[in-house]
């Protein structure tokens, strides 16, 4: 069955109460979103933080070639999304559908997280980045065996339009609990603590080898959180006995979808945009801003940090309240309008002499663009029923991994747009102090790049087709053809 073509009411709509049944149990809400953050510690964290300044200036790594490293391994993970999106929508157990690769792929992922570490330096450079190329695939292989999955079990929690971006809203307000952390780990590596006890300096190795054990500890027991307490809503009454899905028939469905293209042209940008520029912005911040000072380049960073996303917690509430009131599509233009005007305000905000002033339009941005995220995942679950009506099959898996396939390849692009930019700026690691050219080219880079990647995005999401109005009668539609699930 062809679903309708339903035209966009940007109108306000005085959403109805949630009803008892589509609710997700609070344990189960929480938790969920908690165990969700275990993505933050493998990858936000590893490669937007502390990637580049570990194996760059910690290890002396050319960052050209550790951005080709990267868009191997992301390339890799984007390959083997469909491949286990695919296996979860077809596994039938005693479990679920999801819950078993769940587990498996937490415990692998964080027993692997250290080593990523740990390359030997006695190889040299070349061996060194060998050794990170072998150690990244085992390391995204575990993680996409978690990660599809959970985000496949995350699109069945509830059919309800708005509950969805309710779950999002608990997701998002840990997001911002486990960043604001996170912000503050660069710091932390470069504290006194983990000194070289020969000459006082900061000494980020040995930081972030001791820390790692740590963070995986965390990953895996995050990672274990939806296992414990979640329940895949659709299985045991629907997707148990559906017809599996072979997997190119899976692609072609999911290629066919014509509103996951928006959400991916949406995502692929916002991506592309923060990533591309994500460790260009510590550079200069070190280099531009501080002078090469690292150790005070860390704590503005922290604060800038906790700047953002104490904003982006306290705003959680009203994004999903206007998202209540309105359709999401609305909201999120919105926003992204906000965070492209953010961002324009370093024109006037990266002043050495002044380096907190960079937290204003490092919270206008961030607290507008990080909110997007609220939103996405609960229009992919809007996607996944627009999906049922035409397949007749719950496909959450097969859809978040052909969504996932281009996310991946935003951040392929983007690692390595990331190294080459930096190189492309004329940077050199050996230099404590960069010339004016250089450090002039950093800055206009680090503004303009993500604003005409970000104007791109906001086109797609002015394009996206669904809304209230039509999921309701997509709902209604569903459970007059297969009843309520």
């Amino acid at each position: 069955m062809k679903p309708p073509t339903f035209e966009d009411d940007a109108s306000p709509v005085r959403a109805p109460r949630i009803p008892e049944s589509d609710r997700i149990p609070l344990l189960s809400k929480v938790t969920f979103a908690l165990g969700g953050k275990m993505q933050y510690l493998s990858t936000d964290l590893t490669l937007k933080v502390l990637w580049l300044p570990f194996f760059n200036i910690g290890l002396g790594i050319n960052p050209a070639m550790l951005g080709v490293g990267l868009m191997i391994m992301r390339a890799w993970d984007a390959v083997s999304d469909p491949i286990m999106g695919n296996i979860s929508d077809n596994a039938r157990t005693r479990w679920g559908r999801r819950r078993p690769f769940i587990a498996v792929g937490a415990v692998l992922t964080g027993l692997i997280y250290p080593f990523l570490w740990r390359p030997p330096e006695s190889w040299g450079s070349t061996g060194m980045q060998l050794y990170l190329l072998a150690m990244g695939l085992l390391f995204f292989t575990a993680f996409t065996c978690w990660s599809m999955p959970y985000f496949g079990m995350q699109l069945e929690l509830t059919p309800n339009y708005d509950e969805r971006t309710r779950l999002m809203a608990w997701t998002a307000l840990f997001g911002k609990i486990v960043s604001l952390a996170g912000g503050w780990v660069m710091a932390i590596l470069a504290s006194s603590w983990f000194a070289n006890p020969e000459t006082g300096e900061p000494d980020i190795v040995n930081g972030m080898r001791t820390c790692s054990w740590f963070i995986a500890a965390l990953i895996i027991m995050m990672g274990l959180l939806p296992v414990i307490f979640a329940r895949e809503r659709y299985y045991v009454s629907e997707t148990s006995h559906q017809s599996r899905d072979p997997f190119w028939a899976s692609i072609r469905e999911s290629f066919n979808c014509r509103p996951l293209w928006y959400l991916i042209g949406v995502s692929f940008f916002l991506v592309l945009g923060n990533a591309s520029i994500a460790s260009l912005g510590q550079y200069v911040n070190i280099y531009f801003i501080n002078d090469g000072k690292l150790a005070d380049a860390t704590i503005v960073e922290g604060w800038k940090f906790t700047a953002m996303l104490t904003f982006g917690i306290i705003t959680i509430p009203l994004w999903t309240w206007l998202s209540e009131l309105f359709d999401k599509k609305l909201v999120v233009a919105l926003l992204f309008a906000m965070g492209i005007c953010g961002h324009l305000l370093y024109v006037r905000c990266l002043v050495p002499e002044l380096p907190y002033l960079q937290l204003i339009p490092a919270v206008m941005e961030s607290g507008a663009l990080a909110a997007v995220w609220l939103f996405l995942p609960s229009m992919k679950a809007d996607v996944a029923d627009y999906d049922e009506l035409q397949t007749t099959r719950r496909r959450e898996g097969a859809l978040n991994a052909f969504y996932s396939w281009f996310i991946k390849a935003a951040m392929t692009c983007a690692m390595g747009l990331g190294g080459v930019t930096l190189q492309l700026t004329g940077f050199d690691v050996g230099l404590d102090h960069q010339t004016p050219e250089v450090l002039a080219r950093m800055k206009w880079t680090y503004i303009l790049l993500p604003v005409a990647i970000w104007c791109t995005g906001l086109c797609f999401i002015l394009l996206y087709p669904l809304n209230r109005k039509g999921m309701a009668e997509i709902r209604r539609q569903l459970e007059a053809r297969r009843g309520k699930l």
